[in-house]
């Protein structure tokens, strides 16, 4: 049996949530296109009601897949790094990823925090 380990990095570079916590207009390494901007918009309201930061979400939905072993935020500025530390600790409640699945904004069988 073969087991693999995925270190991310980058999160804020690919997915609608990364983009979203980096407040960014690009996806993929180019300018968002107006769909995946409105999704963005959709992922941003719905944190807000559930009084989360996105960036919380972005990075503990990358790290709730199980091959995943550690997220590389790329913090640009030496503050960054308590923010994302901050970030992995804020509670993210279980209504916000199921309303993520009911908006079909992530997979239905995505894996999501459990924690």
């Amino acid at each position: 049996m073969v087991s693999v380990r995925v270190h991310q990095n980058e999160v804020s570079a690919t997915g609608e949530l990364p983009v979203a916590a980096a407040g960014g207009t690009h996806f993929e390494y180019q300018d968002a296109s107006p769909a995946i901007l409105a999704k963005v918009e959709r992922i941003t309201a719905l944190a807000e009601r559930h009084g989360i930061g996105v960036k919380a979400a972005a990075l503990q939905f990358s790290l709730a897949h199980p091959a995943v072993v550690a997220v590389i935020p790329g913090s640009s500025h030496p503050e960054r790094i308590a923010e994302d530390l901050a970030a992995l600790d804020e509670h993210v409640p279980a209504a916000f990823w199921t309303a993520l699945r009911e908006e079909k904004l992530i997979a239905p069988d995505a894996p999501v925090p459990t924690g």
